[in-house]
């Protein structure tokens, strides 16, 4: 017999004790669980048992006062909860219950947690569809704020700005969608689609300078591509830089002796 618990077994019943204080009951509920099992397989004497008792019904006692466990331990809320069983010899079975609480928690967490996300994803549809049959209605500004409240309130959606931004495109909107392609290019710059995004819409509205800007943006975080050379050349050509036009047509045709935008602008001007 041992005249001291065995270290694992203190540590397990302390850790157990640390977790409910920290309001973290699966966990505590589980490591008791744990220290129960490893109670059962040691034999101790009379003194040792008891201070490891005196720790175990500290904790039960604790445990269920606990406002956590009262849905459980007092569903009627009469103010006096169901006591934990618990007889000497009978460790296994304690593990058991403890173990059960445990998963019940546990489960709860994760309902709770599906619950919340099926709420939110709910309200960011209801706030897009509002925000798409206000455009639709003609109701401009009503269906901009709606999308752009989805875009504040789920940010933390890595495609809610892009999804915003593509369907103020879509309602030509093209000056707001544009911003916002920019600001998800500030958050995901490697994201292609913001950028795609933001040069047709101020492609779609002459804003040349911003497009410009989205470009370079493209050419720092991707480098220099035929296509997109080609590209900068067709809106230097629509900005009334032939001399910008003529050298991205160049670069393009470095790199892809077809590339069609290139192509194109060569012919325009006389190349």
């Amino acid at each position: 017999m041992l005249n001291t618990p065995p270290k694992e077994l203190r540590e397990n019943i302390a850790r157990a004790k640390g977790y409910l204080r920290r309001e973290e009951l699966p966990r505590s509920l589980k490591a008791m669980a744990t220290a129960m099992r490893q109670y059962s397989e040691v034999k101790l004497t009379r003194s040792a048992r008891a201070e490891i008792d005196i720790q175990l019904g500290e904790f039960l006692n604790t445990l269920i006062r606990h406002q956590g466990m009262q849905h459980l331990l007092d569903p009627n809320h009469t103010g006096k909860p169901r006591k934990i069983p618990y007889q000497q010899g009978k460790e296994l079975m304690l593990a058991t219950v403890l173990e059960g609480l445990a998963r019940i928690l546990l489960q709860e967490v994760e309902d709770k947690s599906r619950q919340e996300k099926e709420a939110r994803l709910e309200r960011k549809k209801s706030l897009l569809n509002s925000g798409v049959k206000l455009l639709q209605e003609g109701q401009v500004g009503k269906g901009r704020a709606y999308l752009k409240r989805a875009a504040e309130e789920f940010s933390e959606d890595p495609d809610i700005l892009v999804q915003v931004g593509q369907l103020l495109q879509t309602a030509k909107q093209y000056a707001d969608a544009g911003e916002i392609f920019e600001e998800s290019i500030q958050k995901h710059p490697r994201d292609v689609r913001a950028y795609v995004g933001a040069v047709n819409c101020y492609t779609a509205i002459n804003e040349f300078e911003k497009c410009e800007t989205v470009y370079n943006a493209i050419l720092r975080t991707f480098g220099g591509h035929p296509n997109t050379f080609g590209r900068m050349a067709l809106m230097y050509l629509k900005w009334g830089k032939r001399l910008k036009a003529e050298e991205m047509a160049t670069r393009a045709l470095q790199g892809n002796a077809k590339q069609p935008e290139a192509l194109q602008v060569m012919e325009v001007i006389g190349h």
